[in-house]
């Protein structure tokens, strides 16, 4: 009896360690802005964070997650296809299937 429970502990947490590392699912976006326009990719999601990169009005991103901040805007963090990652405000992003997102 004490083998099996320390077996089904053992399973247990090794499910929880392979969970927590699994991927998050990522739902296209594209940036969205006047044409041909820099929207800036910040370090954090907030309007005072750096911005060490930036994106260009149509590029397509990956949002990976989504969050409110305290400056009243909702960010989105994003993946560009060069691997690029940041926060972007939610006003520039459209996200075209909004599954887990559809709350910002």
């Amino acid at each position: 009896m004490k083998l099996t429970h320390r077996a089904l502990s053992v399973l247990s947490i090794s499910f929880m360690s392979l969970m927590a590392a699994a991927p998050v699912l990522a739902a296209p976006a594209y940036l969205v802005g006047q044409s041909g326009g820099r929207i800036n990719v910040r370090s954090s999601p907030s309007t005072s964070a750096s911005s060490p990169h930036y994106g260009i009005v149509g590029d397509r991103v990956q949002v990976i997650d989504a969050t409110y901040s305290d400056d009243g805007y909702h960010w989105y963090y994003v993946e560009f296809s060069s691997g690029a990652r940041g926060w972007v405000r939610g006003d520039l992003v459209n996200v075209q299937d909004p599954i887990g997102f559809d709350d910002f």
